[in-house]
């Protein structure tokens, strides 16, 4: 974990300032993990650290969230050997007009794969659409936790998240290693716990559609 937050960091995908989080709320710390595509022996390093965090046998297929998870998520299917399936944005408005790429059969169950958690609203797009083509949808592993409601209103839909790690453990890690202060720490930490997202002000959720749940 200590290296991993070290070459977060090293990297610059990890960054302090005043940001906007697509959840509308603004943050002292923003997580830019699409820098990672450039880093191909970390992002290797990233997707291990995923499959041996859950049990990746329970599954038969993975999909990352797009866009970010998308590279993750394929190195992960190449070491584990599950096939992948994608889930577009939109879907296409010729050929098959898909949204869910892939081969797949009515039941098999999907391990999502994610890189980032602030409210768990992205996750929940991909699992609402993958559950809306049969796909069977109810662990997602992420690289972060922001700690800031995400895992509790995926669970409120049925979805075990499981972390690498949370924003709590990078701060400690930082600071402990020398790359940050104490004061930023804390601004940090002090930023997390008076800004959770309530479940009520997200605009998603499986249990809006009987026959997604």
């Amino acid at each position: 974990m200590e290296s991993l937050a070290v070459e977060l960091f090293k990297i610059n995908a990890i960054k302090f300032g005043d940001y906007k989080t697509k959840v509308g709320l603004y943050t002292p710390v923003y997580f830019d993990l699409r820098v990672i595509i450039s880093y191909p022996a970390l992002m290797e390093s990233l997707a291990q650290l995923m499959i041996e965090k859950v049990d990746i046998k329970n599954s038969k297929l993975v999909c990352g969230v797009p866009y970010t998870a998308l590279p993750i998520a394929t190195i992960i299917s190449l070491k584990s050997k599950l096939p992948m399936v994608m889930r577009r944005k939109e879907a296409k408005s010729y050929g098959t007009k898909k949204l869910i790429e892939g081969v797949f059969s009515d039941g098999d169950s999907c391990l999502i794969i994610e890189d980032v958690v602030t409210s768990g609203s992205s996750i929940l797009e991909t699992v609402k659409d993958l559950k809306a083509s049969g796909i069977v949808c109810s662990d997602a592993i992420v690289l972060l936790d922001r700690e800031q409601g995400g895992e509790a209103f995926l669970a409120e839909n049925g979805i075990k998240m499981h972390s690498i790690l949370t924003i709590t453990e990078l701060m400690r890690l930082l600071l402990e290693r020398g790359f940050i202060t104490a004061e930023i720490k804390a601004t940090v930490d002090d930023y997390i716990a008076s800004n959770k997202v309530k479940s009520e002000n997200v605009t998603i959720s499986l249990k809006e559609d009987p026959c997604l749940t």
